[in-house]
């Protein structure tokens, strides 16, 4: 068994089980700005595509929106096929192209400097964040019957700013934080 290639080590499985609860804690805290309230929840994705990086990032999603199908409340307090199958589902289904897209990019585009590290980190969650948008915007139309305008105004438009917000605080905090996981993950 210790020569045996393993998926996932112990403190991997830890910290993806960690995080998938923090994506949940997360979806939670709900912040009224406006008419339409938004959550923590796109800032705990964004914590881990920059701290789990792609494969541990896409488990970790896919474990919380495991959790979420069979019914646990962890989408904000609902769960359920319901809830990703209703018109806002694909925003919860497109955080795992989220963490593909912006995980590769962080991955493969190497840059020096820390300036330029934070650059590429923000246009990285930027696009996993539109693709996210795009994926929501589609399910929310086919669903709601709405026109993309309507779906933009009430579904996109709102959360801009917030999520733009959200990227800015999660890299802070990814900065923070990777050096341990790093540390956590070469023993």
């Amino acid at each position: 068994m210790d020569n045996e290639k393993r998926l996932l080590t112990t403190r991997e499985m830890t910290l993806i089980a960690m995080f998938a609860t923090v994506i949940t804690v997360c979806s939670f805290i709900r912040i009224p700005i406006g008419s339409i309230p938004f959550t923590m929840q796109t800032f705990a994705v964004f914590t881990v595509i920059g701290i789990l990086g792609i494969k541990r990032g896409v488990i970790t999603v896919v474990l919380y929106e495991l959790l979420g199908l069979v019914g646990l409340p962890v989408f904000g307090g609902k769960g359920g096929l319901s809830v990703i199958t209703g018109p806002t589902g694909g925003y919860i289904t497109g955080f795992i192209l989220s963490v593909l897209i912006a995980g590769s990019i962080i991955k493969y585009v190497n840059v020096n400097g820390i300036w330029f590290k934070r650059i590429v980190m923000f246009i990285a969650l930027l696009l996993g964040d539109a693709a996210c948008f795009i994926i929501g915007t589609f399910q929310f139309m086919q669903v709601s019957g709405n026109t993309l305008n309507t779906s933009m105004k009430f579904c996109v438009t709102p959360f801009i700013i917030p999520d733009i917000v959200k990227m800015i605080l999660a890299i802070v905090i990814i900065e923070r934080i990777k050096p341990f996981t790093d540390n956590i993950f070469s023993k």
